[in-house]
């Protein structure tokens, strides 16, 4: 019986030891064990979707146009221009979603206070309206900006590619529309 539990000793402070010594490795994380066995958070077959995230929801990474970018072939010249134009709208990005989120606040508010009325519905329309079109205005300054730097080829798979995603758009847009006309009314 001492042999056994000799052994059994043994054998639970060799794991200790090897466990030990593997969360005193440099930069070696938990995450980074569980990716390297595939356990990243992503549940099978579910690409897109995290654990807590909301059917429908999407995660996004990286710049949307990676593959354009990729498949356009540009010059390192031409990808730090791209570069710093993304950056100079993303500061105008940042400062019209920060006036929309105070709007959208103060509207709430608004709404909690009780203020429902059909004229504080339309004042909320509206703005909606036209923080939409200036966001819509300033994406197409961009991808002006970004155009006017490609070559006449990369143009045109440029061109190409803008109007699938048009299509790709509307598509789900006429889905949409067609769930909601479909949807039981209370």
């Amino acid at each position: 019986m001492s042999i056994f539990r000799a052994v059994a000793v043994g054998a639970a402070l060799m794991l200790g030891v090897v466990g030990t010594s593997e969360a005193q490795t440099p930069g070696s994380t938990p995450r980074d064990s569980a990716r390297a066995r595939g356990h990243d958070g992503m549940r099978p077959g579910k690409a897109g979707m995290r654990r807590g995230m909301k059917r429908g929801e999407m995660r996004h990474r990286g710049p949307r146009d990676g593959q354009l970018m990729r498949d356009l072939n540009l010059t390192s010249a031409q990808q730090s221009q791209i570069s710093a134009i993304r950056d100079k709208y993303r500061t105008h990005y940042r400062t019209l979603h920060d006036q929309n989120r105070t709007q959208v606040r103060s509207m709430r508010d608004a709404r909690v206070k009780g203020d429902t009325t059909a004229a504080a519905r339309a004042r909320s329309r509206q703005h909606m309206e036209q923080a939409h079109q200036r966001a819509q205005a300033l994406h197409q300054q961009e991808q002006n900006e970004i155009r006017a730097l490609l070559t006449t080829e990369q143009r045109a798979k440029w061109d190409a590619r803008a109007q699938q995603r048009k299509q790709g758009l509307d598509g789900r847009r006429e889905g949409m529309k067609a769930k909601r006309r479909d949807r039981p009314r209370p």
